[in-house]
């Protein structure tokens, strides 16, 4: 920020504008009080004078535009620099939940093989829980996933706890058959 500062001095532009404004109607002023002339040649005079200042005040706008030019280019590469960051970093957070949501599934299947193993001891009653807790836990961390990769519809609770809670409840269950 503080680059675009030295580089784009607009208040100063300005103000030396208004100065050289200001500057050219007291000296009109002053050689009409000080140097008495004909009606004819003060006119000619305040013409000559008028048109300086319109030199000036065109030179100093000129000047006020291509540093508002050059102000705006500053901040449209700006804009470009952060956009490419922002993608940069949803990207990144994609990748990270479809990483996230794989290492889950994983997990799912290591804790519904194991809890198989159980309900083969218990029998078939507890098999068929953990067969649906599993289906559960597999279909919410798709939509948790699904849900990573499109922000807006994260409006509903985490289903994540509720598969983690399915399959605890399952195995629990498996357990007492």
């Amino acid at each position: 920020m503080e680059n675009m500062e030295k580089e784009l001095p607009i208040k100063t532009e300005n103000g030396m504008m208004k100065g050289a404004l200001i500057g050219g109607l007291i000296g009109a002023a002053a050689a009409l009080l000080f140097a008495p002339k004909a009606g004819r040649e003060l006119r000619s005079d305040l013409r000559v004078k008028a048109g300086e200042a319109t030199d000036v005040v065109k030179a100093k706008g000129a000047i006020m535009a291509e540093t508002a030019q050059g102000a705006v280019k500053a901040v449209g590469e700006q804009a470009t620099l952060l956009k490419g960051k922002v993608q940069d970093i949803a990207a990144s957070a994609k990748q990270r939940a479809a990483d996230t949501a794989s290492q889950a599934h994983e997990l799912v299947d290591t804790v519904a093989d194991k809890a198989r193993e159980t309900a083969n001891v218990i029998g078939m009653r507890g098999k068929e829980a953990i067969d649906t807790a599993e289906s559960k836990a597999h279909e919410t961390i798709d939509q948790a996933e699904s849900k990573a990769e499109d922000p807006s519809a994260n409006k509903s609770p985490n289903k994540a706890n509720t598969a983690a809670n399915t399959t605890n409840t399952a195995a629990k269950t498996a357990e007492k058959h």
